[in-house]
Order: C-alpha cells, then structure tokens, then sequence
C-alpha cells in the first residue's frame, strides 16, 4: 500500500496543536512542550527496541565488533600486510556477493524466516573464533567468509523491514536514533575492550550480543512481511530510475574518496602529529557524530533529506580543503574532524537508512531489499574492497602528497553535487508544505502574542 498525505489531514492535527498551545498559559506552554519532545524520544526509543529496527541496531554494532576481531586476529598471526589485505578483501567481497544472494532469497522464504537465519548464522559465525586456534592466513580467510556472509545475507531485507517499520516523517529520527545508540554502544565497546587483556572475553561479549538479535523474534507485534509483494520491480527498473541514479552517484563517490583517504589520511596524522593526537580525533569524530545523527536525522524530516545530503557535501568539501592548504596546522584537522564526524552521520542516516525506504515506499509501497543493496550496500562494501586492495600503496605515499591528496578529495565531493542539484527531494511534498504552513502559523502567533502583551 503506498504512503498517501492530504494537507487537510495534516491541517487539521496541526490545528489542533496550535488550539492547545494557544489555550495554555505561557509557563505550562513551556512544560507542555518539554513533555512532548520527552514523549516523541519515549516513542522512538520504544520503536527501536520493540521492532526489526532492533535487530539494524544489533547489526551494525556487531559489525563493528567484527571489524575489531578480524583485526586483532590479524594482528596476533604472522601474517604480512599482503595477506592482511587479502583477508580482509575476502571479508568485504563476501559481505557485498551474500548482499546480493540476500536479494534472490527474499523471494524463496518470508522476510521473517530469512532474519531469523541470518541471525543464526551471526551466532555461529561469532563462535567459530572461540574453537579455532590456528592462525594461518587460510584459517583467518575461512573466518573473514563466514564473518561476511553471515552480515551481508540479510542486511538488504533487515533495512527493508526498517522501512516498513516507518513512515516518512520519521524514518529520518528513528535512523538518527539507531545511529546514535551504535555510536555510543561502539564507544563503551572500545572502552571495554581497552580494559580486556585477552581476546576471548571480547569473543564472548561479540557472541552474547549476536545473540540478543533473536530478542525481535519473540515480540508479538510485528507485522509480518510476505516474501513477495503485488508490485516488484527488476534490476533493469531500480538502476533505470532517474531519482536512484542522481542519489547513487554522489553516494558512490563520497565512499570511493573516502576509502581511498582515509588510510593515507590517519598515516598522516600519526606521523605528523604523534599517537595522542589522533586518538583525540577520534574521540571527537564519534562523539560529535552520535549526538549530530539526532540532529540530522530530526533536520531530515522537517526541512527533506536533499537539503542535508547537499550541506554534507558542501561541509565535507569545505573541510577537505581546509587541510589540503594547510594540513601542517592541528586546528585545520580538529576541524576536518568535527565536519567529517557530522557528514559521516548525516550520510548514514540519509544513505543507508532513509533515502531508499522513501524512494522504494514511494514505488512499491514497502521497502525494497534492491533498493537498499544496489543504492545503500554495494557502493560501500566495494569502495571498501577497494580501499583495501589499494591500501599498500595509499599507505606508502610520501607526506609531501598531503596537498595534492587532500585537495583532490575537495574537488570530487563538490563535483558530488552536481548531481543532488537535479534530483528530487524524497519526501512528499504536501508534507513539506503542511510543515511550512504550521511555521509561518506559530511564527504570525508568536507575532500577535507580541503586540497583545505590548497593547
């Protein structure tokens, strides 16, 4: 069924907030809207966790987990940097073929069945570390395979359910929300780990929490999804579609300059600047980038999603070629920093959350698993892939590359816009112009109120 607004509609329930605002005097008007937004973060709290968006929050904080694992088994074998990239590019490559066998399987089995299973495959593939004890490159591409397929197998329709779970006006809040909560749960994971002498706490704490995904399946009121809708659309129709192709470009290119940079990027830092200083970028960048992800993701649904993604860009560019002019100066990275951790958040939450649940909502009327793969998933597991194949030869540029480096990036994320200036804003626009009227409505009542008090 697809999402359909009225402004009526939207009128009337504005109305009636702006008859009880206009009714209550102006201290409890005060308090009646500290506990409407106390209320709103109640609920959105509540829908992440009696939901599948539950089930996004438990798997992208596991991946995170997995990233670490995989890189402190590397670190204890002996294996060299070529085979270090050829582990890891087996892990991307693996998340990025499973996205897609994900696709044809949420044809075959209900998108409950296939959760279910993927989640399975998330608890085996995190006990698997605790029985082996070789540390051979063959062994730790062996456990890169099952670490990546059982993340890429279901995220397509994990996403998807996201979307079903939400609506327009807020799909951008609920994916802020998921966003922070990962952030902050990444961080107090860091904090645990750096009290952990050996691995096999963090393996353990990596396999109860994989575990915690089975949780969703227990709860009674999720609505459950069929494996096929009346509407379907092929391959040809998603990559064919104008608004997808001016979304999946800048999208693409952003992660492409970013894997590129960022090894060359955080070598540099260190080098330049010592240890200390790098580890205090990024206590800022996820810091920052937790609480902004609210903020963008409230931003999102009340002014649309191109304004955001268009900003990020913007911002990015700006920060980039701050430190490409002068990146001998420790202000010009704290704040590339501050930017950086801002668009990071403001691009997961518009790219990998909100963007293709509109875009597939609007056509399908539920979300759409190749929406997700070919626009969200594809282009960041194969700029990764990329980035890691490359990662030798960023790693070894001189550090009289920094100005040409870093200028380069600022030219393609504003070269990035171009495309964002031709596409069409995600959200319904009826929606858009109902929240407009209810400004200029408060704004005009603000402005009476004002002359009343004076007359």
């Amino acid at each position: 069924m697809l999402y359909t607004y009225t402004l009526s509609e939207n009128l009337n329930v504005k109305k009636d907030v702006i008859r009880r605002t206009r009714l209550a005097p102006f201290g409890l008007r005060g308090k009646w809207m500290v506990r409407k937004y106390l209320l709103s973060g109640y609920g959105l709290l509540k829908s992440v966790f009696t939901g599948y968006s539950f089930l996004l929050f438990n798997a992208l904080t596991w991946y995170f987990m997995v990233l670490y694992v995989l890189d402190k088994l590397l670190e204890a074998s002996t294996v060299d940097l070529g085979q270090r990239v050829l582990v890891m590019g087996t892990f991307y490559t693996t998340i990025i073929v499973s996205s897609f066998l994900g696709v044809f399987s949420s044809r075959k089995f209900t998108r409950r069945n296939l959760l279910l299973m993927w989640v399975s495959l998330g608890v085996v593939a995190s006990f698997l570390p605790l029985v082996i004890t070789s540390d051979s490159v063959q062994t730790l591409s062996v456990i890169a395979v099952l670490f990546g397929f059982s993340y890429g197998l279901g995220i397509p329709s994990c996403l998807a359910s996201f979307a079903d779970e939400t609506t327009f006006e807020s799909r951008g809040r609920t994916g802020g929300v998921i966003w922070f909560l990962a952030s902050i749960f990444a961080a107090v994971f860091a904090v645990f780990v750096s009290f952990t002498t050996g691995l096999l706490a963090v393996l353990i704490y990596v396999l109860v929490w994989r575990s915690l995904g089975f949780y969703v399946f227990g709860l009674s009121n999720l609505r459950k999804v069929q494996a096929q809708s009346i509407h379907t659309l092929s391959w040809k129709e998603v990559l064919g579609s104008k608004p997808f192709l001016l979304y999946v470009l800048p999208w693409s290119m952003f992660v492409l300059v970013d894997s590129l940079e960022k090894s060359y990027l955080y070598s540099y830092i260190q080098a330049s600047f010592g240890s200390s200083f790098y580890e205090l970028n990024q206590l800022i960048e996820m810091v920052i980038g937790a609480f902004s992800a609210i903020v963008v993701g409230v931003v999102s649904d009340t002014v649309g999603r191109k304004r955001v993604i268009v900003y990020g860009f913007v911002s990015l560019g700006v920060a980039y070629a701050i430190v490409g002019v002068a990146p001998a100066l420790k202000v010009s990275w704290l704040f590339y920093s501050v930017v950086d951790s801002v668009a990071w958040s403001a691009f997961f939450v518009m790219f990998l959350s909100v963007v293709w649940g509109d875009l597939s909502s609007a056509v399908l009327g539920r979300g759409g698993e190749k929406y997700y793969v070919l626009g969200g998933g594809a282009p960041l597991f194969i700029s990764k892939l990329v980035g890691n194949l490359l990662l030798p030869y960023t790693q070894g540029l001189p550090m009289e590359s920094a100005y040409a480096a870093f200028s380069l990036a600022a030219f393609f994320l504003f070269l990035a816009v171009v495309p964002l200036m031709y596409a069409p804003e995600t959200m319904p626009e009826e929606l858009l112009e109902a929240r407009r009227l209810r400004s200029y409505v408060e704004k005009a009542k603000r402005i009476r109120r004002k002359y009343e008090r004076k007359g």
